[in-house]
C-alpha cells in the first residue's frame, strides 16, 4: 500500500512539473517494429524566413507591385511560362516542383515585425498555428512528435518572436540541432531497441492509479487532478503507439548555435535531423524558423558588419540587400536537397519528396516598408500528387481574382489564413478559424 502510494505521488510530481516531456523522445518510447505500410502519407514542413523576400523593387520600395527580387516574371496570371528572379532562382533546381503563388496579404497587411504573431496562424492571432492543427491530424510513428519545431538562430539573442503557436501559447523551438536531434531519436541504438520487449505494458500501472484518483478526489482538486493526469495519459498512448525509426544514426557536431562563425553548419545540422525524423516516419509536421523577425546574428557569408535585419532596410546598400535574401532562400534549397536524400518511409520505391510539401514563406513580405501585401509563398514538392504544380516545369498562379481582404492600396488580397484552410483541407482535416476560411481554388488537385 505504501509503494502504491508512493508511486502515484511520484508520477503526480512528474505530471505537475512536466517532466515526463522528456520521456516521450526517449529511446524507451521506441520499441516496435516499423510496420511496412503501401499507402501514401503526406508530410508537411513550414520553412520560415525573416524579413521578408524583397518583394519590392529596391529603388521604390513603398510601390507594393511585387516588382522586386523575388517573384517569377510571369506570361499571364496562371501560367507555367516564367523566369525566376534574382532570389526565387536560388530555387532554380526544384522549379518542376514549384508553385509560386502571389496575391495574399498576412493580417491586416500592416504591423510591420509583428506579423510573427500572424505568419501561421488565424488572421486574429489567437488561435493555434497551421502547424499545429495538421500535426494532430497527421501523426508519424512516434505521435509524441506530432509537429517538429526547430529553430535554426531563431531567439538566440533573446528575443523570442516564435512563428509556432498552440492555441493562445507560444511554442518554443528547440535552437540547438544536438538537443533536438536527442530529443527525437533519444540516442538509442538500433541493438538496444531490439533487444526491448515488444509487449510489456509499462504504463498499466498507471492507469490503474489514474482510474483509482479519480475517483476519490473531487472538486476544484479533482479538476486539477485530471488536467495533470489526462496529460500524463496521452503520454502513455503516445508511446504505446510509437515505433521505430529505421534510420542511420547522424553525426553532428555541437556548434556555438549562438556564434555567427558557425551558422551554416548550425543550419546545416537542423536541415539533416528534420529530413531524418520525416524520412524515419517519425513525424509528418515540422517547422524549420531560420532566426526571427528584426535578426540581429550576422550572415557572414554575406556581410560582417550589417546584420541582418538592416540589410532587409537596405541600410547598407543593394548588394546586402539582395545577398541577404539570396542567403536565405539558399537555405530552403539545401533543405530541400537534404529532403531529396531519402527514400519515402511509407511507400517502398518512392522517394520522400514525391509525398512532401514544403511551404516557404516569412513574417512579412519586405522588410524595408515592413508591410505584408503581396506575401511570398511557394509550395514544393510531390505532395503525393496533390499540389498543382504544373507538368515539369513548374507554375505561377496569381489568386488575387480569389480575394476577400481589401487593403487602403487597392483591390483585394487573399487572407493567408485561406492557405491554411486549403492545406488543412488537401491533407483531411480543418482549421478552428474564425472569419473566411473558404478554400483558394487552383491549388490542390483534391479541393475544389
Amino acid at each position: 500500500m505504501d509503494l502504491l502510494k508512493s508511486r502515484r505521488r511520484f508520477l503526480m510530481q512528474l505530471a505537475a512539473a512536466g517532466a515526463l516531456v522528456p520521456l516521450s523522445g526517449s529511446g524507451f518510447a521506441q520499441f516496435l517494429l516499423q510496420p511496412e505500410q503501401a499507402a501514401a502519407r503526406l508530410k508537411v514542413v513550414f520553412f520560415i524566413i525573416p524579413d521578408g523576400l524583397a518583394v519590392d523593387s529596391y529603388s521604390d520600395p513603398v510601390q507594393h507591385n511585387g516588382n522586386g527580387l523575388w517573384f517569377p516574371r510571369a506570361q499571364g496570371e496562371d501560367t507555367t511560362t516564367f523566369e525566376l528572379n534574382e532570389v526565387s532562382q536560388e530555387l532554380a533546381a526544384y522549379r518542376s516542383q514549384s508553385l509560386y503563388l502571389q496575391g495574399l496579404i498576412l493580417a491586416t497587411g500592416t504591423g510591420g515585425h509583428n506579423g510573427w504573431m500572424y505568419a501561421l496562424r488565424d488572421s486574429q492571432g489567437s488561435m493555434s498555428s497551421i502547424d499545429r492543427v495538421l500535426g494532430d491530424a497527421l501523426p508519424g510513428n512516434q505521435p509524441t512528435h506530432r509537429s517538429l519545431f526547430a529553430g535554426p538562430h531563431a531567439g538566440v539573442d533573446g528575443t523570442p518572436w516564435y512563428v509556432s503557436w498552440e492555441g493562445g501559447a507560444i511554442r518554443t523551438p528547440q535552437q540547438n540541432p544536438v538537443r533536438l536531434y536527442e530529443s527525437v531519436f533519444g540516442g538509442a541504438t538500433r541493438a538496444s531497441r531490439q533487444g526491448l520487449v515488444r509487449n510489456a505494458h509499462v504504463f498499466d500501472p498507471i492507469r490503474a492509479d489514474i482510474a483509482e484518483l479519480r475517483s476519490r478526489v473531487g472538486g476544484a482538486q479533482r479538476e486539477k487532478l485530471v488536467t495533470h493526469l489526462d496529460a500524463l495519459e496521452q503520454v502513455a498512448q503516445d508511446l504505446e503507439s510509437a515505433v521505430p525509426s529505421v534510420c542511420e544514426p547522424l553525426a553532428l557536431d555541437d556548434h556555438p548555435i549562438s556564434s555567427a562563425q558557425y551558422r551554416n553548419q548550425v543550419q546545416a545540422s537542423h536541415h539533416k535531423v528534420v529530413a531524418a525524423a520525416l524520412g524515419c516516419g517519425v513525424t509528418r509536421v515540422a517547422t524549420v524558423q531560420v532566426g526571427r523577425s528584426a535578426e540581429s546574428l550576422n550572415i557572414l557569408d554575406v556581410s560582417a558588419a550589417t546584420n541582418p535585419h538592416d540589410c532587409a532596410h537596405r541600410y547598407a546598400g543593394e548588394e546586402v540587400w539582395k545577398g541577404s535574401r539570396q542567403w536565405y532562400v539558399r537555405q530552403a534549397k539545401l533543405f530541400m536537397d537534404e529532403l531529396a536524400r531519402y527514400d519515402d518511409p511509407d511507400v517502398p520505391g518512392d522517394k520522400l519528396l514525391q509525398h512532401t510539401l514544403v511551404v516557404l514563406t516569412s513574417e512579412m513580405a519586405d522588410g524595408a516598408p515592413e508591410h505584408m501585401l503581396n506575401m511570398p509563398l511557394l509550395l514544393m514538392g510531390g505532395a503525393s500528387g496533390l499540389l498543382r504544380n504544373g507538368s515539369g516545369n513548374g507554375r505561377y498562379l496569381n489568386i488575387r481574382s480569389q480575394g476577400d481582404r481589401s487593403h487602403w492600396t487597392g483591390g483585394k488580397y487573399v487572407d493567408m489564413q485561406r492557405i491554411w484552410s486549403t492545406i488543412a483541407k488537401a491533407a483531411g482535416t480543418s482549421v478552428p478559424y474564425g472569419g473566411d476560411i473558404s478554400p483558394v481554388t487552383g491549388i490542390f488537385n483534391n479541393v475544389t
